[in-house]
């Protein structure tokens, strides 16, 4: 297992350099997409959004610079931020997830900047391993990003209605997101334990 492991993440680090944004390794997808399955636990299965989380598809962020999303995943983020017109502000915020290596955040990144109706740059490890300095640094803000210039076209993908019930005035609860976090990251450890 961790030499097909070690096979697939060195595939990405020798290919990914060479690929274009339309040309995209179907191993780095794959990786991206396995990345992807615990930030669809907020951002929901097909990037719209849920109550613990804004929408990843067609979000003006994920289309703006790269660089804002990889010091997103290795400092996390807090504070409100406007996704599509609507500002969220969720207790907790974002956990940076510096844990992965650059080839995984890279892989994840660029399946969401490619999935979704979105159509951005891939992202290279190069690129996540050139802001490796920003790890312990506090939680990001708005103020903090460079900023993304125009919005993305607002009808990319159509929003789903599926949380319309919703109370719009009522966050998800910071201890219930941080429980799910913790149970989350033990049961991964537990994993990686198991599979050594």
């Amino acid at each position: 297992m961790h030499s097909f492991v070690a096979r697939l993440i060195l595939l990405m680090l020798t290919h990914s350099a060479f690929v274009s944004a339309a040309e995209i390794d179907p191993s780095v997808r794959e990786t991206g997409r396995i990345q992807f399955m615990m930030c669809a636990a907020c951002h929901g299965k097909e990037g719209e959004g849920t109550a613990a989380a804004p929408p990843l598809a067609g979000s003006e962020w994920v289309m703006g610079p790269a660089e804002n999303l990889i010091r997103i995943q290795l400092r996390g983020l807090r504070g409100p931020i406007t996704v599509k017109g609507r500002e969220y502000d969720i207790a907790a915020g974002m956990a940076p997830m510096a844990y992965q290596n650059d080839a995984q955040i890279a892989a994840v990144l660029t399946y969401v900047r490619q999935s979704f109706g979105n159509n951005a740059s891939s992202v290279q490890p190069s690129q996540v391993a050139a802001l490796r300095g920003e790890v312990g640094k506090p939680q990001l803000t708005v103020a903090d990003l460079t900023p993304h210039g125009q919005a993305a076209p607002a009808a990319i993908v159509t929003p789903s209605n599926k949380y319309a019930n919703l109370d719009e005035g009522v966050s998800f609860p910071r201890w219930a997101v941080i429980g799910i976090m913790v149970v989350f990251l033990a049961g991964v450890g537990v994993w990686l334990a198991k599979s050594k």
